[in-house]
């Protein structure tokens, strides 16, 4: 017996040629049935040519029969490329066969639409041409990967249409192997764009979740489903021993019903509340808190979650008590320096009173000491100075005596005049005011008719007016000197 396996016949070309053997027993038997419905039909007990002709017709019958047969699978199969077709252009995902360095050789409608371009533009130009810049060289790495694999593969990248807008898209790619050693990749392009936004809003969302402020969401019966870290760093409380919790875990036991009644009464109105409430941390310490809940709604307007965040203020709180003590105390100071000052104030009338009686008095006195001796010189030393003159021979003696009475005469009429220059301007017209002032500051009368427009002839009567309505009766007597002794 040789030691040469025997080779087994393959079970399905076994099984397709039974199957054909069937097919062709059953083809001959409808072509019988159908040439014996026939009116000429041959018997068993035809000639032999009859039976030769009898043969021919069924046949002839079994071709007509596999022509419409044939006939009936290229409709099938014509309608099954319509199909196909159908589903390849206008596919929800877009279709794309491209050669191993890139080349767009087919493409169907929706790839097409989704790259913003004619479908007829499309072939012959490199995939690359659609990419966003800083995508590239990453596509025509993955394309001579793919070209060592047989393999599906995919990955996200970037594209950039006609329009220069930016879109996310998920390729599906598969290298195929023609006949003829000839490799394509097909190419599945899925848009993803708003998913990708969706994730950015989500990463985006998660981060903003875990920042310094504690944050719990709540579903619709106040029960919690999510808390962040700051959370549990305020709270004490664990997120696996928040999470399915009733948000009244915070409760302090310091507000009665109605404050949360009020609270979720807002709430339903305006769809937040923010206030400051004192909540409990799982060790029991309360602490106040800052809080902010606002209610989700649905597209319907249905609510459907709570989301809740809030601040320990304690520190604000002993900054607040701190800065009201200290607005009390300075509030005391200011009422005792306020009273200091009232106490001051009077005893400073009182004393300003006393110095005014005192002043009135010593200007009383002196005015009284000034007319006592003004009497006396006018009762005791002019007469007997009157009597000097009227017995003296002496010419030296005369002129002495002349010069004394002139002295006197003088004294007693100045000593009671006006000292300040408001006082001797009450006697002056607001003309003679000028010319007295720029008299005073050493102006001439010519420079003084110059600034204000006059004579000099008209100043000069100014001047004489000025020095009667002073007393200044002697030439002697300067005018300006005597001004220049005044205060103001």
């Amino acid at each position: 017996m040789s030691d040469t396996p025997i080779n087994k016949p393959d079970r399905r070309s076994l099984e397709g040629r039974k199957r054909a053997a069937f097919e062709r027993r059953n083809l001959r038997y409808e072509a019988e049935l159908q040439l014996a419905k026939q009116p000429k039909a041959a018997t068993a007990d035809t000639l032999p040519a009859d039976k030769l002709l009898q043969e021919l017709q069924v046949h002839q019958i079994e071709l007509e029969m596999q022509n419409d047969e044939l006939r009936r699978a290229h409709i099938a199969l014509e309608e099954s490329r319509d199909r196909y077709l159908d589903l390849f252009e206008f596919a929800p995902v877009g279709y794309l066969t491209l050669m191993p360095t890139g080349l767009i050789i087919e493409a169907n409608f929706s790839a097409a639409e989704l790259l913003g371009c004619e479908r007829k533009k499309l072939l012959r130009r490199p995939f690359s041409r659609y990419l966003a810049p800083e995508w590239v060289n990453q596509f025509h790495l993955y394309m001579a990967r793919l070209s060592c694999q047989s393999d599906k593969n995919n990955f996200d990248i970037q594209i950039k249409r006609e329009n220069a807008e930016l879109r996310f898209i998920h390729l599906d790619a598969l290298p195929v192997i023609a006949e003829d050693g000839t490799i394509t990749v097909r190419i599945t392009l899925t848009d993803i764009t708003e998913r990708k936004q969706a994730e950015e809003e989500l990463r985006i969302a998660a981060k903003a979740f875990e920042v310094q402020e504690a944050m719990m969401v709540t579903d619709a019966h106040k029960i919690i489903i999510r808390v962040n870290k700051a959370f549990t760093r305020l709270s004490g409380h664990r997120a696996e021993e928040a999470i399915g919790k009733p948000a009244s875990i915070l409760k302090s036991g310091q507000h009665d019903n109605a404050f949360y009644r009020a609270i979720f009464e807002a709430i339903d109105r305006n769809q937040y509340w923010q206030g400051e409430i004192w909540n409990r941390r799982k060790n029991g310490e309360l602490f106040p808190s800052w809080m902010n809940i606002t209610a989700v709604t649905d597209a319907e307007g249905q609510l459907t979650h709570y989301v809740g965040s809030f601040l320990d203020i304690t520190v604000q709180k002993q900054a607040e008590k701190v800065l009201l003590d200290a607005r009390k105390h300075l509030e005391k100071q200011v009422e005792k320096t306020v009273a200091e000052l009232t106490r001051a104030k009077v005893e400073a009338e009182e004393v300003n009173t006393a110095l005014r009686v005192m002043i009135k008095l010593r200007e009383t006195e002196g005015s009284d000491a000034k007319n006592l001796l003004i009497l006396e010189l006018k009762q005791e030393v002019m007469p007997f100075l009157q009597k000097l003159k009227g017995t003296s021979r002496e010419p030296k003696q005369v002129r002495l005596l002349n010069a004394l009475d002139s002295n006197l005469q003088r004294l007693i009429t100045s000593y009671g005049s006006a000292s300040s220059l408001s006082s001797v301007y009450k006697t002056l017209t607001p003309k003679e005011i000028q010319v007295a002032s720029m008299v005073r500051e050493g102006a001439s009368t010519k420079a003084i008719a110059a600034t204000l427009s006059l004579s000099p002839e008209t100043i000069s009567i100014h001047r004489k007016n000025i020095r009667s309505k002073l007393g200044l009766n002697h030439k002697s007597d300067n005018l300006r000197s005597y001004l220049i002794t005044l205060h103001n």
